[in-house]
Protein backbone atom coordinates (compact mmCIF):
# COMPACT_ATOMS: atom_id res chain seq x y z
CA UNK A 1 0.00 0.00 0.00
CA UNK A 2 1.33 3.45 -0.93
CA UNK A 3 2.08 5.68 2.07
CA UNK A 4 0.61 9.17 2.41
CA UNK A 5 4.05 10.73 2.00
CA UNK A 6 4.75 8.80 -1.20
CA UNK A 7 1.34 9.60 -2.64
CA UNK A 8 1.82 13.30 -1.88
CA UNK A 9 5.28 13.29 -3.46
CA UNK A 10 3.99 11.60 -6.62
CA UNK A 11 1.17 14.11 -7.01
CA UNK A 12 3.48 17.07 -6.44
CA UNK A 13 5.83 15.66 -9.09
CA UNK A 14 2.90 15.19 -11.49
CA UNK A 15 1.75 18.80 -11.03
CA UNK A 16 5.21 20.37 -11.14
CA UNK A 17 6.55 18.37 -14.08
CA UNK A 18 3.42 19.34 -16.03
CA UNK A 19 4.51 22.97 -15.63
CA UNK A 20 8.13 22.20 -16.46
CA UNK A 21 7.13 20.61 -19.77
CA UNK A 22 6.22 24.16 -20.82
CA UNK A 23 9.55 25.43 -19.48
CA UNK A 24 11.37 22.88 -21.67
CA UNK A 25 9.60 24.40 -24.67
CA UNK A 26 11.03 27.78 -23.65
CA UNK A 27 14.49 26.20 -23.49
CA UNK A 28 14.10 24.85 -27.01
CA UNK A 29 13.23 28.37 -28.16
CA UNK A 30 16.41 29.73 -26.57
CA UNK A 31 18.63 27.12 -28.17
CA UNK A 32 16.89 27.17 -31.54
CA UNK A 33 18.72 30.18 -33.02
CA UNK A 34 22.09 28.49 -32.46
CA UNK A 35 21.14 25.69 -34.87
CA UNK A 36 18.85 27.68 -37.18
CA UNK A 37 21.15 30.61 -38.02
CA UNK A 38 23.99 28.49 -39.52
CA UNK A 39 21.46 26.36 -41.43
CA UNK A 40 19.68 29.41 -42.85
CA UNK A 41 23.01 30.80 -43.99
CA UNK A 42 24.11 27.51 -45.57
CA UNK A 43 20.83 27.09 -47.47
CA UNK A 44 21.69 30.15 -49.54
CA UNK A 45 24.64 28.24 -51.03
CA UNK A 46 23.21 24.69 -51.13
CA UNK A 47 19.43 24.67 -50.98
CA UNK A 48 18.00 21.25 -50.15
CA UNK A 49 14.72 22.53 -48.67
CA UNK A 50 11.23 22.46 -50.17
CA UNK A 51 11.20 26.23 -49.56
CA UNK A 52 13.28 28.86 -51.32
CA UNK A 53 16.39 29.97 -49.41
CA UNK A 54 15.77 32.91 -47.07
CA UNK A 55 17.78 35.90 -48.25
CA UNK A 56 19.13 37.71 -45.20
CA UNK A 57 22.26 39.19 -43.61
CA UNK A 58 24.07 39.05 -40.28
CA UNK A 59 22.23 42.06 -38.83
CA UNK A 60 18.81 40.60 -39.64
CA UNK A 61 19.86 37.22 -38.23
CA UNK A 62 20.92 38.91 -34.99
CA UNK A 63 17.39 40.31 -34.79
CA UNK A 64 16.05 36.82 -35.43
CA UNK A 65 18.14 35.40 -32.57
CA UNK A 66 17.20 38.10 -30.05
CA UNK A 67 13.62 38.87 -31.15
CA UNK A 68 12.25 36.12 -28.92
CA UNK A 69 13.15 38.40 -26.00
CA UNK A 70 10.95 41.19 -27.38
CA UNK A 71 7.95 38.88 -27.23
CA UNK A 72 8.97 37.77 -23.75
CA UNK A 73 8.79 41.36 -22.45
CA UNK A 74 5.11 41.70 -23.35
CA UNK A 75 4.31 38.10 -22.48
CA UNK A 76 5.71 38.46 -18.97
CA UNK A 77 3.53 41.50 -18.25
CA UNK A 78 0.43 39.83 -19.64
CA UNK A 79 1.28 36.60 -17.85
CA UNK A 80 1.57 38.30 -14.47
CA UNK A 81 -1.75 40.12 -14.83
CA UNK A 82 -3.54 37.08 -16.27
CA UNK A 83 -2.14 34.79 -13.57
CA UNK A 84 -3.54 37.07 -10.88
CA UNK A 85 -6.97 37.39 -12.51
CA UNK A 86 -7.62 33.95 -14.02
CA UNK A 87 -5.17 31.75 -12.10
CA UNK A 88 -1.57 30.81 -12.96
CA UNK A 89 -2.42 27.25 -14.04
CA UNK A 90 -5.09 28.33 -16.52
CA UNK A 91 -2.80 31.09 -17.80
CA UNK A 92 -0.05 28.58 -18.56
CA UNK A 93 -2.53 26.35 -20.39
CA UNK A 94 -3.73 29.28 -22.54
CA UNK A 95 -0.11 30.20 -23.32
CA UNK A 96 0.00 27.09 -25.52
CA UNK A 97 -1.92 29.02 -28.22
CA UNK A 98 0.77 31.65 -29.04
CA UNK A 99 3.53 29.08 -28.56
CA UNK A 100 2.03 26.74 -31.18
CA UNK A 101 1.29 29.64 -33.52
CA UNK A 102 4.82 31.04 -33.21
CA UNK A 103 6.63 27.75 -33.81
CA UNK A 104 4.35 26.95 -36.77
CA UNK A 105 5.05 30.32 -38.35
CA UNK A 106 8.81 29.83 -38.00
CA UNK A 107 8.58 26.40 -39.61
CA UNK A 108 6.86 27.66 -42.79
CA UNK A 109 8.43 31.14 -43.05
CA UNK A 110 9.54 32.29 -46.48
CA UNK A 111 11.37 35.45 -45.39
CA UNK A 112 13.26 36.83 -42.42
CA UNK A 113 10.34 39.02 -41.30
CA UNK A 114 8.03 36.05 -40.83
CA UNK A 115 10.84 34.28 -38.96
CA UNK A 116 11.18 37.23 -36.59
CA UNK A 117 7.39 37.46 -36.16
CA UNK A 118 7.26 33.77 -35.25
CA UNK A 119 10.04 34.22 -32.68
CA UNK A 120 8.23 37.19 -31.13
CA UNK A 121 4.91 35.31 -30.89
CA UNK A 122 6.41 32.22 -29.30
CA UNK A 123 8.37 34.54 -26.97
CA UNK A 124 5.04 35.95 -25.76
CA UNK A 125 3.76 32.47 -24.95
CA UNK A 126 7.01 31.26 -23.40
CA UNK A 127 7.32 34.27 -21.10
CA UNK A 128 3.70 33.88 -20.00
CA UNK A 129 4.69 30.43 -18.74
CA UNK A 130 7.84 31.77 -17.05
CA UNK A 131 5.99 34.61 -15.28
CA UNK A 132 3.74 32.09 -13.52
CA UNK A 133 6.08 29.13 -13.18
CA UNK A 134 8.19 29.71 -10.06
CA UNK A 135 5.40 30.96 -7.81
CA UNK A 136 3.11 28.13 -8.93
CA UNK A 137 5.86 25.54 -8.34
CA UNK A 138 6.48 27.04 -4.87
CA UNK A 139 2.76 26.76 -4.07
CA UNK A 140 2.45 23.20 -5.37
CA UNK A 141 5.49 22.13 -3.32
CA UNK A 142 5.47 21.17 0.33
CA UNK A 143 7.97 23.24 2.31
CA UNK A 144 10.60 20.51 2.65
CA UNK A 145 10.71 19.93 -1.13
CA UNK A 146 10.30 23.53 -2.32
CA UNK A 147 14.01 24.25 -2.89
CA UNK A 148 14.77 21.14 -4.97
CA UNK A 149 11.59 21.57 -7.04
CA UNK A 150 12.38 25.24 -7.75
CA UNK A 151 15.97 24.38 -8.67
CA UNK A 152 14.61 22.17 -11.46
CA UNK A 153 13.64 25.26 -13.48
CA UNK A 154 17.03 25.87 -15.15
CA UNK A 155 17.52 22.12 -15.49
CA UNK A 156 14.37 21.97 -17.60
CA UNK A 157 15.51 25.01 -19.60
CA UNK A 158 18.85 23.27 -20.15
CA UNK A 159 17.11 20.08 -21.21
CA UNK A 160 15.13 22.10 -23.76
CA UNK A 161 18.30 23.75 -25.07
CA UNK A 162 20.03 20.36 -25.37
CA UNK A 163 16.98 18.96 -27.14
CA UNK A 164 17.09 21.84 -29.60
CA UNK A 165 20.80 21.27 -30.34
CA UNK A 166 20.36 17.52 -30.84
CA UNK A 167 17.27 18.01 -32.99
CA UNK A 168 19.19 20.55 -35.08
CA UNK A 169 21.97 18.04 -35.61
CA UNK A 170 19.52 15.40 -36.86
CA UNK A 171 16.74 17.43 -38.51
CA UNK A 172 16.27 20.42 -40.77
CA UNK A 173 15.70 23.66 -38.88
CA UNK A 174 12.18 23.70 -40.38
CA UNK A 175 11.30 20.31 -38.85
CA UNK A 176 12.64 21.03 -35.35
CA UNK A 177 9.51 23.09 -34.36
CA UNK A 178 7.38 19.92 -34.49
CA UNK A 179 8.98 18.78 -31.21
CA UNK A 180 8.13 21.84 -29.03
CA UNK A 181 4.61 21.95 -30.47
CA UNK A 182 4.01 18.37 -29.32
CA UNK A 183 5.62 19.13 -25.96
CA UNK A 184 3.45 22.17 -25.20
CA UNK A 185 0.32 20.14 -26.05
CA UNK A 186 1.44 17.54 -23.50
CA UNK A 187 1.98 20.36 -20.98
CA UNK A 188 -1.52 21.77 -21.48
CA UNK A 189 -3.22 18.36 -21.29
CA UNK A 190 -1.26 17.34 -18.17
CA UNK A 191 -2.00 20.62 -16.37
CA UNK A 192 -5.71 20.18 -17.03
CA UNK A 193 -5.57 17.15 -14.70
CA UNK A 194 -4.13 19.00 -11.67
CA UNK A 195 -5.68 21.67 -9.40
CA UNK A 196 -5.19 25.43 -9.62
CA UNK A 197 -2.80 27.32 -7.31
CA UNK A 198 -3.99 26.82 -3.70
CA UNK A 199 -3.33 30.42 -2.68
CA UNK A 200 -5.16 31.71 -5.77
CA UNK A 201 -8.10 29.43 -4.98
CA UNK A 202 -8.19 30.69 -1.40
CA UNK A 203 -8.52 34.27 -2.55
CA UNK A 204 -10.84 33.73 -5.50
CA UNK A 205 -12.85 30.52 -4.96
CA UNK A 206 -12.91 30.07 -1.21
CA UNK A 207 -11.57 27.73 1.46
CA UNK A 208 -13.50 24.65 0.31
CA UNK A 209 -11.86 24.49 -3.14
CA UNK A 210 -8.49 25.28 -1.56
CA UNK A 211 -8.92 22.34 0.79
CA UNK A 212 -9.80 20.01 -2.09
CA UNK A 213 -6.71 21.14 -4.04
CA UNK A 214 -4.36 20.72 -1.05
CA UNK A 215 -5.76 17.29 -0.19
CA UNK A 216 -5.07 16.16 -3.75
CA UNK A 217 -1.55 17.67 -3.81
CA UNK A 218 -0.48 16.37 -0.39
CA UNK A 219 -2.27 13.02 -0.61
CA UNK A 220 -3.72 13.37 2.89
CA UNK A 221 -7.03 14.43 4.44
CA UNK A 222 -5.77 16.87 7.09
CA UNK A 223 -4.45 20.09 5.51
CA UNK A 224 -5.83 22.53 8.10
CA UNK A 225 -2.39 23.78 9.20
CA UNK A 226 -1.38 24.57 5.64
CA UNK A 227 -4.64 26.40 5.00
CA UNK A 228 -4.07 28.52 8.10
CA UNK A 229 -0.56 29.36 6.85
CA UNK A 230 -1.96 30.32 3.46
CA UNK A 231 -4.47 32.64 5.10
CA UNK A 232 -1.59 34.74 6.40
CA UNK A 233 -0.69 35.59 2.80
CA UNK A 234 -4.19 35.37 1.35
CA UNK A 235 -5.28 37.28 -1.73
CA UNK A 236 -8.77 38.45 -0.87
CA UNK A 237 -11.03 38.36 -3.90
CA UNK A 238 -12.61 41.70 -3.04
CA UNK A 239 -9.28 43.38 -2.28
CA UNK A 240 -6.96 41.60 -4.69
CA UNK A 241 -3.97 43.61 -5.81
CA UNK A 242 -3.89 45.08 -9.28
CA UNK A 243 -0.58 45.86 -10.96
CA UNK A 244 -1.03 49.57 -10.23
CA UNK A 245 -1.78 48.94 -6.55
CA UNK A 246 1.17 46.58 -6.25
CA UNK A 247 3.49 49.20 -7.76
CA UNK A 248 2.19 51.81 -5.29
CA UNK A 249 2.94 49.42 -2.44
CA UNK A 250 6.60 49.25 -3.50
CA UNK A 251 7.23 51.99 -0.92
CA UNK A 252 6.75 49.24 1.68
CA UNK A 253 10.19 47.76 2.57
CA UNK A 254 8.62 44.32 2.88
CA UNK A 255 7.81 44.58 -0.84
CA UNK A 256 10.55 46.64 -2.46
CA UNK A 257 13.45 44.81 -0.75
CA UNK A 258 12.66 41.34 -2.14
CA UNK A 259 11.62 42.83 -5.50
CA UNK A 260 14.91 44.74 -5.71
CA UNK A 261 17.03 41.72 -4.76
CA UNK A 262 15.27 39.35 -7.16
CA UNK A 263 15.25 41.78 -10.11
CA UNK A 264 18.80 43.14 -9.73
CA UNK A 265 20.22 39.65 -9.28
CA UNK A 266 18.45 38.42 -12.43
CA UNK A 267 19.64 41.43 -14.46
CA UNK A 268 23.24 40.93 -13.36
CA UNK A 269 23.11 37.20 -14.09
CA UNK A 270 21.64 37.84 -17.56
CA UNK A 271 24.32 40.53 -18.14
CA UNK A 272 26.96 37.83 -17.68
CA UNK A 273 25.85 36.44 -21.04
CA UNK A 274 24.70 32.87 -20.32
CA UNK A 275 22.11 33.08 -23.08
CA UNK A 276 24.44 34.86 -25.49
CA UNK A 277 26.58 31.74 -25.17
CA UNK A 278 23.48 29.60 -25.81
CA UNK A 279 22.20 31.71 -28.75
CA UNK A 280 25.60 31.93 -30.45
CA UNK A 281 27.30 28.73 -29.24
CA UNK A 282 28.26 27.53 -32.72
CA UNK A 283 29.50 30.99 -33.75
CA UNK A 284 31.68 31.28 -30.62
CA UNK A 285 33.38 27.99 -31.37
CA UNK A 286 33.93 28.94 -34.99
CA UNK A 287 35.66 32.19 -33.95
CA UNK A 288 37.78 30.55 -31.24
CA UNK A 289 39.39 28.10 -33.66
CA UNK A 290 38.69 25.02 -31.55
CA UNK A 291 39.42 21.88 -33.56
CA UNK A 292 36.11 20.13 -32.80
CA UNK A 293 32.84 19.87 -34.68
CA UNK A 294 30.99 23.08 -33.80
CA UNK A 295 27.60 21.44 -33.30
CA UNK A 296 29.14 18.68 -31.18
CA UNK A 297 30.83 21.31 -29.00
CA UNK A 298 27.51 23.14 -28.56
CA UNK A 299 25.83 19.87 -27.54
CA UNK A 300 28.64 19.21 -25.05
CA UNK A 301 28.03 22.63 -23.48
CA UNK A 302 24.31 21.90 -23.19
CA UNK A 303 25.04 18.51 -21.60
CA UNK A 304 27.40 20.13 -19.09
CA UNK A 305 24.74 22.70 -18.23
CA UNK A 306 22.30 19.84 -17.73
CA UNK A 307 24.78 18.07 -15.42
CA UNK A 308 25.08 21.32 -13.51
CA UNK A 309 21.30 21.40 -13.15
CA UNK A 310 21.31 17.91 -11.64
CA UNK A 311 24.12 18.93 -9.29
CA UNK A 312 22.11 22.02 -8.30
CA UNK A 313 19.35 19.87 -6.83
CA UNK A 314 21.87 18.33 -4.41
CA UNK A 315 23.64 21.61 -3.62
CA UNK A 316 20.49 23.67 -3.02
CA UNK A 317 18.94 20.96 -0.86
CA UNK A 318 22.02 20.50 1.34
CA UNK A 319 23.84 23.84 1.45
CA UNK A 320 22.98 27.46 2.20
CA UNK A 321 21.63 29.28 -0.87
CA UNK A 322 23.99 32.26 -0.53
CA UNK A 323 27.11 30.12 -0.16
CA UNK A 324 26.23 28.16 -3.30
CA UNK A 325 25.72 31.46 -5.12
CA UNK A 326 29.10 32.84 -3.99
CA UNK A 327 31.06 29.76 -5.07
CA UNK A 328 29.39 29.30 -8.46
CA UNK A 329 29.45 33.01 -9.31
CA UNK A 330 33.18 33.09 -8.55
CA UNK A 331 33.73 30.19 -10.96
CA UNK A 332 31.73 31.98 -13.67
CA UNK A 333 33.80 35.15 -13.24
CA UNK A 334 37.05 33.17 -13.48
CA UNK A 335 35.75 31.42 -16.62
CA UNK A 336 34.89 34.69 -18.39
CA UNK A 337 38.25 36.22 -17.43
CA UNK A 338 40.01 33.14 -18.82
CA UNK A 339 37.95 33.12 -22.04
CA UNK A 340 38.70 36.81 -22.56
CA UNK A 341 42.40 36.19 -21.99
CA UNK A 342 42.40 33.45 -24.67
CA UNK A 343 40.90 35.79 -27.25
CA UNK A 344 43.33 38.54 -26.19
CA UNK A 345 46.29 36.21 -26.78
CA UNK A 346 44.84 35.27 -30.16
CA UNK A 347 44.46 38.97 -31.04
CA UNK A 348 48.11 39.59 -30.09
CA UNK A 349 49.28 36.49 -32.02
CA UNK A 350 50.53 34.92 -28.79
CA UNK A 351 50.45 31.15 -28.91
CA UNK A 352 51.42 28.37 -26.53
CA UNK A 353 50.56 24.65 -26.16
CA UNK A 354 47.01 24.05 -25.04
CA UNK A 355 45.75 27.56 -25.85
CA UNK A 356 43.28 26.28 -28.45
CA UNK A 357 41.47 24.05 -25.94
CA UNK A 358 41.25 26.58 -23.08
CA UNK A 359 38.16 28.38 -24.53
CA UNK A 360 36.26 25.07 -24.46
CA UNK A 361 37.35 24.44 -20.86
CA UNK A 362 36.32 27.96 -19.83
CA UNK A 363 32.92 27.64 -21.47
CA UNK A 364 32.33 24.22 -19.91
CA UNK A 365 33.25 25.51 -16.43
CA UNK A 366 31.10 28.60 -17.01
CA UNK A 367 28.00 26.61 -18.01
CA UNK A 368 28.57 24.03 -15.25
CA UNK A 369 28.75 26.78 -12.61
CA UNK A 370 25.73 28.55 -14.08
CA UNK A 371 23.67 25.36 -14.14
CA UNK A 372 24.78 24.20 -10.68
CA UNK A 373 24.21 27.42 -8.77
CA UNK A 374 23.67 30.89 -10.19
CA UNK A 375 21.11 29.82 -12.81
CA UNK A 376 18.71 27.89 -10.55
CA UNK A 377 19.22 30.22 -7.59
CA UNK A 378 17.74 33.20 -9.42
CA UNK A 379 14.50 31.23 -9.78
CA UNK A 380 14.68 29.77 -6.27
CA UNK A 381 15.01 33.29 -4.87
CA UNK A 382 12.21 34.50 -7.13
CA UNK A 383 9.90 31.78 -5.79
CA UNK A 384 10.98 32.16 -2.15
CA UNK A 385 11.68 35.87 -1.56
CA UNK A 386 8.78 37.36 -3.55
CA UNK A 387 5.61 37.80 -1.41
CA UNK A 388 2.99 35.42 -2.89
CA UNK A 389 0.28 38.07 -2.80
CA UNK A 390 2.46 40.26 -5.03
CA UNK A 391 2.85 37.71 -7.82
CA UNK A 392 1.40 40.30 -10.20
CA UNK A 393 4.82 42.03 -9.92
CA UNK A 394 6.55 38.88 -11.09
CA UNK A 395 5.49 39.60 -14.66
CA UNK A 396 6.98 43.09 -14.42
CA UNK A 397 10.24 41.72 -13.05
CA UNK A 398 10.47 39.13 -15.82
CA UNK A 399 9.77 41.87 -18.40
CA UNK A 400 12.58 44.09 -17.10
CA UNK A 401 14.98 41.15 -16.91
CA UNK A 402 13.96 39.98 -20.38
CA UNK A 403 14.69 43.44 -21.78
CA UNK A 404 18.17 43.21 -20.26
CA UNK A 405 18.49 39.76 -21.84
CA UNK A 406 17.36 41.16 -25.19
CA UNK A 407 19.99 43.92 -25.05
CA UNK A 408 22.67 41.40 -24.14
CA UNK A 409 21.87 38.95 -26.96
CA UNK A 410 21.13 41.66 -29.54
CA UNK A 411 24.31 43.63 -28.80
CA UNK A 412 26.55 40.59 -28.36
CA UNK A 413 27.66 40.46 -32.04
CA UNK A 414 28.20 44.24 -31.97
CA UNK A 415 30.21 44.08 -28.74
CA UNK A 416 32.51 41.53 -30.36
CA UNK A 417 33.32 44.22 -32.93
CA UNK A 418 33.22 47.34 -30.74
CA UNK A 419 35.32 46.16 -27.78
CA UNK A 420 36.70 42.91 -29.26
CA UNK A 421 35.85 39.41 -27.98
CA UNK A 422 38.18 39.69 -25.00
CA UNK A 423 36.63 43.00 -23.92
CA UNK A 424 33.14 41.50 -24.24
CA UNK A 425 33.91 38.55 -21.98
CA UNK A 426 35.70 40.76 -19.45
CA UNK A 427 32.60 42.99 -19.43
CA UNK A 428 30.51 39.92 -18.62
CA UNK A 429 32.90 39.14 -15.74
CA UNK A 430 32.44 42.65 -14.31
CA UNK A 431 28.66 42.10 -14.11
CA UNK A 432 29.33 38.92 -12.18
CA UNK A 433 31.59 40.78 -9.78
CA UNK A 434 28.75 43.18 -8.87
CA UNK A 435 26.43 40.20 -8.26
CA UNK A 436 29.10 38.55 -6.11
CA UNK A 437 29.29 41.67 -3.93
CA UNK A 438 25.51 41.54 -3.43
CA UNK A 439 25.69 37.86 -2.44
CA UNK A 440 28.40 38.62 0.12
CA UNK A 441 26.65 41.61 1.66
CA UNK A 442 22.84 41.92 1.43
CA UNK A 443 21.36 38.70 -0.02
CA UNK A 444 19.39 36.98 2.81
CA UNK A 445 19.44 33.25 3.46
CA UNK A 446 16.05 31.63 2.74
CA UNK A 447 16.88 27.94 3.13
CA UNK A 448 14.53 26.14 5.51
CA UNK A 449 12.19 29.11 5.97
CA UNK A 450 8.47 29.12 5.18
CA UNK A 451 6.93 31.82 2.98
CA UNK A 452 5.49 33.47 6.08
CA UNK A 453 8.88 33.44 7.86
CA UNK A 454 10.56 34.98 4.82
CA UNK A 455 7.89 37.67 4.65
CA UNK A 456 8.36 38.44 8.35
CA UNK A 457 12.15 38.46 7.88
CA UNK A 458 12.00 41.53 5.64
CA UNK A 459 9.42 43.19 7.91
CA UNK A 460 11.54 42.48 11.00
CA UNK A 461 14.59 44.12 9.41
CA UNK A 462 12.56 47.23 8.71
CA UNK A 463 11.16 47.39 12.27
CA UNK A 464 14.64 46.98 13.71
CA UNK A 465 15.93 49.83 11.56
CA UNK A 466 13.01 52.05 12.62
CA UNK A 467 13.74 51.42 16.29
CA UNK A 468 17.41 52.30 15.81
CA UNK A 469 16.44 55.50 14.00
CA UNK A 470 14.11 56.51 16.85
CA UNK A 471 16.88 55.88 19.42
CA UNK A 472 19.28 58.06 17.43
CA UNK A 473 16.72 60.85 17.50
Amino acid sequence: MISVETRGLCREIQAIMSIYAGVMVGGMGMGYSAIAVPDIQSEVYSNTSLFSPIQTNDEELSWFASSINLGQIGGALMGGVSGTKYGPKLTIIMAAIPIILGWSLVSVSTNIYLLIAGRVIKGIGGSTVTANCTLLVAQYSSQSRRGPFLSLFPLMVGLGILGSYIAGLLLSWRLVPVIPVCLILICALALSQVPESPIWLLGHKGELETEVALKWLRGRSDVSKEIQALKLTQENQNEKLTLVQAIKNLKNPGVYKPVFLVMVNMILVMSMGPFSVVFYAVTIFQSSGISIDNYLAAIIIAVVRLIGGVLAIFLIKNFARVKVGIVTMTLMIISMLGLGACFYFKEQNINFPGLSIIPLICLLLYMLAFGAGVGPLQWVWSGELMPPEYKVLNGGIVSVVTFALFLNTKLFPNLLVWIKPYGTYWLFASSGLVALIIYCTIMPESKGKSMVEIKHMFAAKDKKKSKLDSIDC
